[in-house]
């Protein structure tokens, strides 16, 4: 999963609302079909998410940087995973993509078997095959070995601790045995997906070594990975260091700022589908969303985004010679909850304190107001929109929806003296019924402060919207923007002794799913994403079932359960609005943009 945030497939990854916005355009455009006259060598500009720019290259990710901009829009140009997801704006693997054939599972599902695609290699003439695989994987147990956070994807018990073994059993194979029996949606989803091949010219422990096989010992393997995390480091010669010029990607970087402004040109060893005409692309970083429309009013940009602000535009923006098109997100949007922060935690950790909150969330109004229509309510883990196969009923009928008096009630008749408008106190402490809860003293006050990401409009209107319909029911919060970047990189998983536990509500936008939508990365205890520490030993088990049973009920099982227990504070999903240069073409449609990746390999211009 990558945070609006990867938590990518596979797994969710983290995304900020910025490229999540709605459309006033109505209907979802397709473009014109490959065969049109190409131009060759001229340059894409695509538009970054302010305050969201891709600043890690290693496909080995750290927590902080393991976002869909850093994933889906940068790594995955140069560095293709083995299996790619989704297809389009629809949550399955892209059998096209991938570097393998689909996996075959065995011995009940115990051991997976892996052909890979023998068309591919590395920009150095190599080809890409199963040792590579074996690469990656030995410098990620090293890498987690180390610390948990070297890895944004790491669960505990999940890959690579749920492998007895893997090895090469042939030039394009790989076999896995695992330690148990796990149901093969999940794992080729949630966990194939994950695994990148690596270039073994990569396998050296410093600058001026030699390629050899010292990722082969635990030893060795921790001495690569420490080299190349920091080389990944400097971020000032991604464009110039020779470790990043080995790719298998149709991309290869040319320039990088820290800054975020970045080039790339087309990989003529490219041995994938949909080789580029387009020459090189360049992706443009941007301070605001009213930059970027300003870029996109001035015809400077040939893909970018329509601010919801900047709707009342979009006959302008079509006249200024770009289609327009809106389609939903296989995503949740969410307000994050620290449970172990010191002061707050007790009081979170209190189920009607969770559903007053979301009971205060009025997610039709948010829609109109700051969607402009263009949203489906969301009330769950798991992503009602696009139209797929996994949201419950309960989850897309709604089980806490706006109800100001709702929530006034709840926290009434749990002890808390209530004043709309003012801020609510603890009136009867102690764990009754009809009580505050455990650790709450008398006169605790209903106050939290809400990180959010700045130079997002939409974040700010929405958490403003938050902030305002809270103080219905005497909820204040209190609201600290931050650039994207930084708030991810604040506010982690911590212990409630740690300093850097003084967070308390979060809002970063959201998660992007690629696949099948479990929550062992999200809201399992443990788990890669599971920024706000929730912990529930029913959830675990339910989550279990999804990854090791066989029951085709179990994700319903999961969903319901927590769209109950309300483990984070759920908010719309709004429609993704792109606006593309009419001289820009594709094979198919742009649906690829709306989940998060980025295929430029795929467009060409049109005159």
């Amino acid at each position: 999963m990558a945070l609006a945030l990867a938590p990518v497939l596979l797994a969710p990854v983290l995304l900020a609302a910025a490229m999540l916005v709605a459309a006033c355009s109505g209907a979802r455009s397709s473009f014109p079909a490959s065969g049109a006259t190409l131009s060759q060598g001229r340059t894409v500009t695509i538009a970054e998410a302010p305050g969201a720019s891709p600043n890690y290259i290693f496909p080995i990710t750290p927590t902080q940087q393991y976002t869909v901009y850093t994933i889906n829009e940068f790594q995955y140009l140069m560095y293709r995973p083995l299996y790619y997801a989704p297809k389009g704006d629809q949550p399955v693997i892209d059998d096209t993509l991938s570097l393998a054939q689909e996996p075959i599972y065995s011995q009940h599902n115990t051991v997976v078997t892996i052909n890979m695609k023998t068309t591919y290699q590395w920009s150095d003439g190599e080809p890409v095959d199963a040792r590579d695989v074996v690469f990656f994987l030995n410098l990620l147990k090293a890498a987690v070995k180390e610390s948990p956070a070297n890895y944004g994807n790491y669960t505990p018990g999940e890959i690579p601790d749920n492998l007895a073994s893997y090895t090469a059993t042939g030039k394009y194979q790989l076999t896995l045995t695992l330690k148990r029996s796990v149901n093969p949606q999940w794992f080729t989803a949630d966990q194939l997906q994950l695994l990148s091949p690596l270039p073994l010219t990569w396998d050296k422990t410093s600058a001026t070594g030699s390629p050899g096989d010292d990722d082969l010992t635990a030893a060795g393997a921790k001495q690569v990975y420490d080299f190349l995390a920091g080389q990944a480091a400097n971020l000032a010669t991604y464009a110039t260091n020779p470790l990043w010029q080995v790719v298998d990607g149709p991309w290869r970087l040319t320039s990088y700022s820290t800054t975020g402004q970045l080039s790339m040109t087309a990989n003529p060893h490219y041995g994938g589908p949909y080789r580029p005409t387009i020459a090189s692309l360049e992706e443009l970083p941007f301070t605001s969303e009213a930059a970027e429309f300003s870029a996109i009013r001035a015809g400077a940009i040939d893909v970018g985004y329509v601010p919801a602000d900047d709707f009342p535009q979009l006959r302008a923006v079509r006249r200024g010679g770009y289609q327009v098109f809106a389609v939903p997100q296989f995503f949740i949007g969410y307000v994050i909850i620290n449970f172990n922060n010191p002061a707050t935690g007790p009081i979170f950790k209190q189920l009607y304190i969770r559903q007053a909150l979301q009971h205060l969330v009025d997610q039709p109004a948010i829609i109109h107001a700051v969607y402009s229509g263009y949203g489906i309510p969301a009330y769950g883990p798991v992503p009602v929109g696009p139209p797929n196969p996994y949201a419950s009923v309960l989850e897309q009928q709604g089980t806490y929806r706006y109800s100001p008096s709702a929530a006034r009630q709840l926290l009434s008749s749990h002890g808390w003296s209530v004043i709309p408008g003012g801020v609510d106190t603890c009136l009867r402490p102690g764990t009754a019924p009809d009580e505050c809860g455990a650790g709450i003293a008398a006169g605790t006050r209903l106050e939290f402060r809400l990180d959010y990401a700045t130079a997002i409009q939409q974040i700010e209107t929405q958490v403003s919207a938050m902030k305002s319909d809270a103080s219905r029911a005497g909820i204040q919060l209190d609201l600290r923007g931050e650039p994207f970047n930084t708030v991810l990189a604040q506010d982690n998983a911590c212990t409630p002794d740690q300093s850097a536990c003084s967070w308390q509500l979060s809002d970063f936008g959201g998660i992007q799913f690629g696949t099948y939508p479990t929550g062992d990365g999200l809201f399992a205890t443990g788990g890669a994403l599971n920024a706000g520490s929730y912990h529930d030993p029913t959830a675990d088990k339910l989550i279990d079932a999804t990854l090791y049973g066989s029951d085709p009920n179990a994700l319903t099982a999961y969903e319901d359960y927590l769209a109950r227990q309300v483990p984070v504070i759920y908010q719309p999903d709004p429609d993704y609005v792109a606006a593309v240069k009419s001289t820009l073409a594709t094979d198919g449609t742009f649906s690829a943009l709306t989940q998060g990746n980025l295929q430029p390999e795929r467009w060409h211009f049109t005159s």
